[in-house]
């Protein structure tokens, strides 16, 4: 796979493990396949970029928090940062309540893994990644759909 984009250096040791981690099961069960991605991770407080123009394509979208943990997977065949940001806006949240995605919207202490597709005539594997993440990073806020 390519190599990860970030901007921020300053990702705490937890949230960079927990990428690179995440990363690393994408490309031992894809093998070439995962090479048809880009992950790009972005701090939610830090979204103007380019960086951040690059999620703007299908793809599959992972929420961490500060401590390496998977909030939220899912994926969008058209704009897969647009698609994550609805989770803010609409404020998903946990079951118990302890997790609301409208408080993480502008947070220094949240990123967004995006693994960017780069060619569209392959959408067919968007929908296989985030089924795949889905069901190996177990996010805090499961999918309705996958969950």
């Amino acid at each position: 796979m390519k190599r990860i984009v970030c901007r921020d250096n300053c990702m705490s040791a937890a949230v960079s493990s927990g990428v690179e981690a995440v990363v690393q099961k994408v490309d031992a069960e894809f093998g070439s396949k995962a090479e048809l991605f880009t992950p790009i991770v972005v701090r939610m407080d830090a979204r103007p970029g380019a960086e951040f123009e690059a999620t703007k394509r299908p793809g599959v979208y992972v929420f961490i928090d500060e401590n390496g943990r998977c909030l939220k997977v899912g994926k969008s065949l058209m704009n897969a940062s647009k698609r994550a940001l609805e989770h803010c806006r609409d404020n998903t949240s946990s079951k118990d309540g302890t997790i609301h995605m409208a408080d993480r919207v502008n947070s220094e202490k949240t990123y967004m893994l995006v693994f960017a597709l780069q060619e569209r005539d392959s959408l067919h594997w968007v929908l296989a990644l985030e089924h795949y993440l889905e069901k190996t990073q177990r996010p805090l806020i499961p999918s309705l759909r996958n969950g």
